[in-house]
């Protein structure tokens, strides 16, 4: 039975999205690390558009290959808002309105 520990998330780069960190164990095995990209699908919830699952041994490359990151991009820190809005692809009928 596979054994799922939610690690945190992260704000994704679209208003819509997020990033869940969630360690995943099988009886008996070593513990592994999945990152997961989700779209928020409105009532449907969070849904997972892509995984990509970690060996245990990679975790430790991922950190080193992280701290490697040039400082001002690595210790900035996140943002309150979100980089793109999703509002800024969008023209609402009250734009529309303003412009006739």
């Amino acid at each position: 039975m596979t054994h799922e520990k939610l690690l945190g998330d992260l704000l994704g780069f679209e208003a819509d999205t997020r990033v869940e960190l969630v360690q995943v164990s099988e009886p008996g095995e070593t513990p592994t690390l999945e990152l997961r990209l989700q779209r928020d699908g409105k009532e449907l919830g969070w849904l997972t558009q892509r995984r990509i699952r970690l060996c245990a041994g990679q975790i430790g490359q991922l950190r080193d290959a992280l701290n490697m990151m040039d400082p001002d991009g690595r210790d900035a820190p996140a943002p309150r808002i979100h980089p793109m809005r999703r509002d800024d692809k969008v023209i609402s009928m009250a734009d529309l309105r303003r412009s006739c």
